[in-house]
């Protein structure tokens, strides 16, 4: 069996490039890797995505951004077997960069949301991708089945985790019945590019789902590795409401809280997997902004349920002042 260097070797060759012409860009904790080159003066990104990290769904969401004019990477050159792609370099200045160096700070975040209300409003064939809602049950009970017992060290009983999945379930269901669009799931400061005109591009949306529309908006504003104050977070929720007043109705708003409280918990899972399963424990320093997020939240009534059951059963964790 050939290694994966000599696919990626054949693949830069067939496209007049070599080994030699990469440097290799740190990388997060999935199993893809990226690379920066230069063709004839054109500045371009390699990214070598095993087939586990969905390159094929890359490529299928990266076509639908950029058919409604949204700022995906251009590709120039894809072998979708192997899972390689030449990318439009977007520069190397993320937005969480750029706001930590005080670049206008308050515009930047404007300037995302009004990417993000164009991404839900125009991108009409969400529908083709793959539903929310299994996805979302499943990554929920990541809380139970990693962080609970294996980073905080408590064994729930089996009816403690049974109570989580059918709170979750139906907290869950109702979520789904919520205005639904293309849902990127990883909507936050890490994975928008400042490009060099001062315009924003998009990276990592292979997991792209059609899900609850408030989703993105809850990462992006929630987001536990770059935590804002109550204030900044409340004017950018304005913002986001007075482009889409319908959403700000009483029949959705409500459920800002939940799909929040699901986000946080949801993140605390992965981080816990990440950190117990796959060596990654440098992810668990932001789970104290997690659970700061989850308290605001379980203020919702609808979230009175799954308030009640962590008093019961993580007491010490959510540390609630009634």
């Amino acid at each position: 069996m050939k290694s994966r260097d000599f696919y990626l070797e054949r693949f830069l060759r067939h496209h007049h490039l070599n080994l030699n012409d990469l440097i290799w860009l740190s990388g997060d904790a999935s199993k893809r890797r990226y690379a920066r080159l230069n063709k004839k003066g054109t500045p371009l990104i390699l990214m070598d995505s095993p087939m586990d990290e969905k390159p094929k769904e890359f490529f299928k969401i990266d076509k639908l951004l950029r058919k409604h004019h949204l700022p995906a990477p251009k590709i120039y050159a894809k072998n979708l077997r192997h899972g390689f792609m030449l990318l439009e370099d977007f520069g190397s200045e993320a937005l969480s960069q750029a706001i930590q160096k005080n670049k206008k700070s308050d515009d930047l975040y404007l300037l995302a949301l009004d990417t993000l209300v164009r991404l839900q409003k125009n991108v009409k064939e969400a529908d083709s991708l793959p539903p929310a809602y299994p996805v979302l049950l499943s990554e929920t009970l990541l809380f139970t089945e990693y962080y609970v017992p294996k980073v905080l060290g408590i064994k729930l009983s089996k009816e403690a985790n049974q109570h989580f999945e059918r709170i979750w379930t139906k907290l869950l269901k109702a979520v789904d019945a919520l205005p639904k669009c293309l849902v990127l799931y990883d909507y936050h400061l890490d994975n928008i590019m400042l490009k060099s005109d001062g315009s924003l591009g998009l990276l990592d949306f292979q997991d792209a789902l059609y899900g609850p529309i408030f989703y993105d908006l809850v990462s992006f504003v929630e987001d536990e590795r770059y935590p804002l104050p109550v204030k900044k977070r409340k004017a950018l929720l304005s913002h986001y409401f007075e482009l889409r007043p319908v959403l700000a109705e009483e029949k959705y708003r409500p459920w800002l809280e939940v799909v929040a409280a699901h986000r946080h918990t949801r993140v605390m899972g992965i981080f816990g997997r990440l950190a117990s399963l796959y060596g990654h424990p440098e992810y668990l320093k932001y789970v104290k902004n997690d659970w700061a997020f989850l308290r605001e939240n379980l203020h919702s009534p609808l979230l009175k349920e799954y308030k009640e059951w962590l008093k019961k059963y993580l007491p010490k964790q959510l540390s609630i002042k009634e």
